[in-house]
């Protein structure tokens, strides 16, 4: 069954740089669909400071063939085992809104879930440069009311500078 996987890990500015620089590619690693590696961000943290771009927290989002793929990839490559260090949670894909080409074809799961099971929202965007500074004078202060609401649990952003933006909440 196919899952998904968000992962964050303190790591250091070089390893985050190889990773957006050498990331590994879905034909190199068995199992893997696609995966985007980004650098985490603050919610709502100004545009030009350095919680807005934070090279020692690596986030990865990415989408696997199995379970035991994701597993095999944590145990047996270098990025991987670097992975495996920090916190990493698996989904299954429950709604979509919106399309995302290299996602496309995953299909969301039928049925309802759990109303009392935690919920994780994620969102994903590759942003035309000429929508940028609308994207940062609209995006930051939905930033800030998801950040500070009540029902939230965790909620951060990354980024994979310049284009390529996300969001993690668990609500």
């Amino acid at each position: 069954m196919e899952i998904f996987s968000y992962h964050l890990v303190e790591t250091s500015p070089v390893t985050t740089a190889k990773a957006f620089s050498s990331p590994p590619a879905a034909d190199h690693v068995a199992g893997l669909r696609h995966a985007e590696y980004m650098a985490a961000m603050t919610l709502g943290a100004p545009v030009f400071s350095p919680a807005r771009l934070q090279l020692r927290k690596l986030a990865v989002f990415a989408a696997w063939q199995s379970s035991d793929a994701l597993d095999a990839f944590l145990g047996s490559t270098g990025l991987g085992r670097t992975l495996s260090t920090g916190w990493h949670v698996r989904l299954h894909l429950l709604r979509r809104w919106g399309n995302f080409s290299q996602l496309d074809d995953i299909q969301p799961l039928a049925g309802d879930s759990d109303p009392n099971e935690p919920v994780v929202a994620v969102t994903l965007a590759r942003l035309k440069l000429r929508q940028l500074a609308r994207f940062i004078r609209w995006g930051k202060p939905v930033e800030e009311l998801v950040r500070d609401h009540p029902g939230t649990t965790l909620a951060l952003a990354a980024i994979r500078p310049l284009r390529t933006f996300s969001t993690f909440t668990i609500w």
